[in-house]
């Protein structure tokens, strides 16, 4: 009898009794127990039978609800498939044995975080939060591992599930201004109305609503519809495309967040300067990003938000310069391994307001894990920006809108904003986001008849049937 025969047989007995006793007997404990060990239970045979299905549920869950958790146990939603994709992953055999290059700045920036930890730490709490993280950042590394067709699916799914979420927090947005729709998914883990609406003051004392959703965040939202987005314009065609396209950059636009805003806007730019289109290609482009642009700028919370970037007057602006100013005093004395990973700053807002720390991912990542980790996140970014590159020389626009996408957004987002270092939602998209980047290089050096020889000798062997060894279904 194989380990998977065991399982189930030994499942069938034990559960249902459990179950039953718990039900009958126990209190509010024990029932939410039972209820716990059936979805443990019901997660363990999918994974065992099925772990493609994980991989779905995980990139519809990451797309609709970043934030929810399991229901009836206080277990983040992601966080919990996020480890079953990863025993599923270690515990099958994959579709793709070897490591693509882009990896390794991954895979070393896990390891030299992990250094990091244990010089560092000195709580639970840092454990936990390094926890959250490495499963966050492991996610590149298991999507990597799926048939091309299969890690498609699971982009295509997400694209429909933050379609969704998009369409959600913007119904809440015109039609439920007090945010009481947000309740229909209490079974979620959300439930405050003050979750699902967000305000930015002006230095009149005016606010404004942006839009957040599911996403509680709208700077989270903002980077989730900008994945999505990309994601969008890479894998899907036809009119379906030209929908939610607009609808996950109107959405882009809700949240106000000028870091996402402006690292689509970079990314054309990028797209417009250095690939290669045909006229006709290159009109409709301009024309539809420059119709939203100016569309997006005529509306007045918008243009204010905007264009109070590059004004004095702009409190983001000025604390993000004390902040600038102020890193290299915090990081005296730990500039090797960092300040640790389990900081209040972290997890208390107010603390985080009275520290002040830097709003930007790779100081953020000296900062809590020092140069060894930093170091490392900056080869990611050197990676981004040479494939980035290459996408962007490609013959699609398809590959060079995503190419583009990502340097826009490693130069705009990562240096404007932290989401993808403290929120563990945000870093599984940045996760998602690197793994499509490998994705569409492969892809493009499949297609594209000009690519290099030995680029595409290299990216076959990648995926070659020789190599792979088949994948779980």
């Amino acid at each position: 009898m194989s380990i998977t025969q065991r399982v189930g047989a030994a499942a069938i007995v034990v559960v249902p009794v459990f179950v039953t006793f718990a039900m009958i007997l126990g209190g509010t404990p024990a029932k939410l127990g039972a209820f716990a060990l059936v979805v443990l239970t019901v997660g363990a045979y999918i994974g065992l039978r099925h772990p493609l299905y994980l991989t779905r549920a995980l990139a519809f869950s990451l797309g609709a609800l970043p934030f929810g958790y399991v229901p009836g146990v206080h277990a983040p939603l992601i966080f919990a498939l996020g480890i079953a994709v990863i025993l599923a992953t270690v515990i099958h055999r994959t579709a793709v044995s070897r490591i693509t290059w882009p990896e390794m700045p991954m895979i070393a920036l896990l390891v030299l975080s992990a250094l990091s930890l244990f010089a560092t730490s000195g709580a639970l709490v840092d454990y936990v939060e390094f926890g959250q993280w490495v499963v966050s950042t492991l996610v590149v590394v298991c999507l990597l591992r799926m048939q091309r067709d299969e890690l498609a699916l699971f982009g295509r799914i997400y694209v429909y599930a933050a379609s969704a979420a998009a369409a959600f927090a913007v119904l809440i947005f015109f039609a439920d201004p007090a945010g009481k729709l947000i309740r229909y998914l209490s079974i979620f883990g959300y439930g405050s109305e003050e979750e699902s609406t967000r305000f930015v003051y002006s230095p009149t004392g005016a606010t404004t609503v942006r839009l957040a959703g599911t996403y509680i965040d709208p700077n989270a939202a903002g980077i989730g519809f900008v994945l999505a987005l990309m994601l969008c314009v890479l894998l899907l065609r036809g009119y379906l495309r030209t929908m939610l396209a607009a609808l996950l950059f109107l959405s882009i636009v809700m949240t106000l967040s000028r870091a996402a805003l402006f690292s689509v806007v970079f990314g054309v730019l990028l797209m417009l300067a250095f690939q290669q289109l045909r006229t006709r290609e290159r009109l409709a482009i301009v024309g539809s990003f420059a119709a939203a642009f100016v569309g997006a700028l005529a509306v007045p919370s918008v243009r204010n938000r905007v264009f109070s970037s590059f004004g004095s007057g702009d409190a983001g602006s000025s604390a993000r310069g004390d902040a600038l100013v102020e890193f290299p005093g915090h990081m005296q004395g730990h500039w090797m391994f960092g300040l640790g990973w389990g900081r209040a700053e972290f997890k208390d807002p107010t603390v985080a307001f009275e520290v002040n720390y830097v709003a930007n991912t790779p100081l953020l990542t000296i900062y809590r894990g020092g140069l060894v980790a930093g170091i490392a996140f900056v080869a990611i970014l050197v990676v981004i920006a040479v494939v980035g590159y290459k996408l962007l020389r490609a013959r699609q626009w398809e590959y060079g809108f995503y190419g583009g996408g990502m340097i826009g957004f490693a130069v705009v987002a990562l240096q404007l904003d932290f989401p993808v270092v403290t929120i563990p939602a945000t870093t599984m998209a940045f996760s998602v986001m690197y793994a499509f980047l490998v994705y569409a290089w492969e892809k493009s050096s499949e297609t594209d008849p000009l690519a290099d020889n030995a680029h595409a000798g290299e990216t076959k062997s990648l995926v070659s049937p020789r190599e792979a060894r088949p994948a779980v279904s």
